[in-house]
């Protein structure tokens, strides 16, 4: 899966907790860290790229739904204190490179307005071919309103590089909130992209073409038998008022199996059901947000070699996952340089790459694991006391 295009670098300025970032990205990632460090935050660029290209998107409403461009700046800006996401988007034969500086444009003028905007059309090996765009250009001198959108969300603007906005509008996340599907809670009518949280799944699957949905759903009930031995027959199905199901059928002591719908699956199911749907999807990059939630631990320990089979299939996606847990970073497939470290500093929060730092490197290389050399890193110094110290 060499040619599959994914994001290889991400580079930030003044975004949220960070000050500056620069680490190169694997088809797999993983994000390891202390709370409140950051991790969201950082899964939060992609997203924040998505947005640009979306229907109702764009550079305003991206900043709007983040609270504002005093929410995205980090507080710990000095001189420069515009924010810049800048990333490359490649594969085995080249590319692009998109930065992105933006700030508000004055002291009474809350609405952000691009300051920078570049696309370069790379080669192999991230070599620079061409710079397609350069802003701000001649006509933005004439007429600065129209700093106040991307190049990127303007279909008039963005012919030399529509592989690019194509591919940034692919990115999805998940957070699957089980809660949420068994009350068949709506998204937000304002909300920009695809739910978060899993509300659209059943919508996802039910309009899938039959031959593609049934054949994943197959696959599905396949593994989910080894976590739920009992289950099988799993379908969608769609009710008297047209609303679409989960079900599936399940053995129990009487000996005749009994069907039950995703109001009656367990957290653990749902969310694993969420997971290996969208793995199976064609699309851009994933970011799974604690994957690990609801699933037991000798499951967990599976996902990663899971995902890289998914990976090497046609339908295989670029995965970015956050997680704190010890299980799923135990895999002895996961390589130092799929690994990003997110740790509090003095100013702020940093990312490291795994491969970067030479203790890691060097004891993931003679087979310790990122749960045996990275994990202990993200602990707390003080989280003894937090044992022993009463309320």
């Amino acid at each position: 899966m060499d040619d599959a295009v994914r994001f290889s670098r991400l580079r930030l300025r003044n975004w949220r907790n960070f000050r500056a970032v620069d680490v190169a990205l694997e088809r797999r990632v993983f994000v390891v860290g202390p709370n409140a460090v950051g991790k969201s935050n950082l899964l939060d660029v992609f997203r924040f790229l998505r947005d640009l290209t979306l229907d109702g998107g764009g550079l305003a409403a991206a900043v709007k739904d983040r609270g504002g461009i005093s929410r995205l700046r980090s507080l710990h800006a000095r001189k420069t204190p515009a924010i810049e996401v800048d990333v490359e988007v490649t594969n085995a034969s080249g590319g692009w490179r998109y930065q992105l500086e933006f700030d508000r444009r004055g002291k009474d003028d809350f609405m952000p307005e691009v300051r920078r905007e570049t696309v370069q059309l790379l080669g192999a090996e991230g070599t620079h071919i061409e710079t397609v765009l350069s802003r701000p250009d001649t006509a933005d001198h004439d007429d600065p309103e129209r700093l106040r959108q991307t190049a990127l969300q303007q279909v008039t603007q963005n012919q030399k590089f529509r592989e690019l906005w194509e591919f940034f509008g692919t990115v999805r996340y998940l957070h699957l909130v089980p809660q949420l599907i068994r009350e068949v809670q709506k998204p937000r009518e304002d909300a920009l992209g695809p739910d978060p949280f899993g509300r659209d799944l059943l919508d996802r699957v039910r309009n899938t073409p039959a031959r593609s949905k049934e054949a994943r759903l197959k696959r599905i009930e396949e593994l989910l038998k080894i976590a739920v031995p009992k289950l099988s027959d799993l379908q969608l199905t769609v009710d008297r008022h047209g609303l679409p199901h989960l079900a599936a059928k399940f053995e129990h002591w009487r000996g005749q199996k009994a069907t039950q719908d995703e109001t009656q699956f367990s957290d653990g199911t749902l969310r694993l059901i969420g997971l290996l749907w969208m793995l199976q999807e064609k699309a851009g990059p994933l970011l799974l947000e604690e994957p690990e939630l609801s699933l037991h631990s000798a499951i967990v320990r599976q996902l990663p070699p899971f995902i890289a089979r998914a990976q090497r299939r046609a339908a295989g996606r670029q995965a970015i996952i956050s997680t704190h847990s010890d299980d799923m970073m135990s895999d002895p497939g996961i390589a130092a340089s799929e690994v990003l470290l997110v740790r509090p500093v003095e100013e702020g929060s940093e990312v490291i790459l795994g491969a970067a730092l030479a203790d890691i490197a060097s004891a993931m290389n003679a087979g310790l694991t990122a749960a045996d050399v990275v994990m202990p890193k993200t602990r707390p110094e003080q989280i003894v006391l937090f044992a022993t110290e009463g309320l």
